[in-house]
């Protein structure tokens, strides 16, 4: 896969996050920019989404010939999210 594609795939998965973000804070009857009052697993996710993002944006306008550490980067952020997000799922209805 070429940084391009993947690059694309990855602005894919940030805007499914940003979309479960959004989707949660709506569920909870809180406005999605009102981050401040959002449970601590929320707080914690839409940081990792925002770092996600720049790594990504990072990666597409320097398109270095060798990405491999900053796929593993990326890569790591995800597992980050995925983990996240299960913990909280099974933890407290406020965390998530």
């Amino acid at each position: 896969m070429d940084v391009k594609t993947y690059c694309s795939n990855m602005r894919g998965e940030v805007e499914t996050w940003k979309s479960q973000i959004d989707s949660h804070m709506k569920k909870a009857d809180r406005r999605s920019a009102d981050m401040e009052e959002a449970p601590k697993a929320i707080l914690k996710i839409n940081e990792l989404v925002t770092e996600m993002e720049a790594a990504i944006s990072q990666l597409e306008v320097e398109c270095p010939a060798d990405w491999s550490s900053e796929k593993a980067r990326v890569d790591s952020i995800q597992k980050d999210l995925e983990r996240l997000w299960q913990e909280a799922a099974e933890g407290s209805p406020d965390d998530l």
